[in-house]
């Protein structure tokens, strides 16, 4: 089995596209309290979303995944910031 088919089946999908959705919401967020509010922000609407419309349940660590998408992120700007 190929490195990629490994981490395809070791990481659930939804939880990668949290973490993708994390990631991206903080590149809009250059300002440290946006960096993590954003993503915690959509995690909860998408959770809520999933509770009461698509009745598939309420899921904390799905909004885990999507702040930790935040991670990577954060540590780009924060060598940007100490390096100008």
């Amino acid at each position: 089995m190929s490195l990629q088919a490994k981490i395809e089946n070791a990481l659930p999908k939804d939880k990668l596209m949290h973490f993708c959705i994390g990631l991206l919401l903080t590149q809009l967020a250059y300002l440290w309290v946006w960096l993590i509010l954003l993503p915690v922000i959509a995690g909860l609407i998408k959770e809520l979303y999933d509770r009461f419309v698509r009745k598939t349940g309420f899921d904390w660590w799905d909004i885990l995944a999507t702040v930790l998408g935040c991670v990577p992120v954060g540590i780009v700007i924060f060598i940007i910031r100490f390096m100008e």
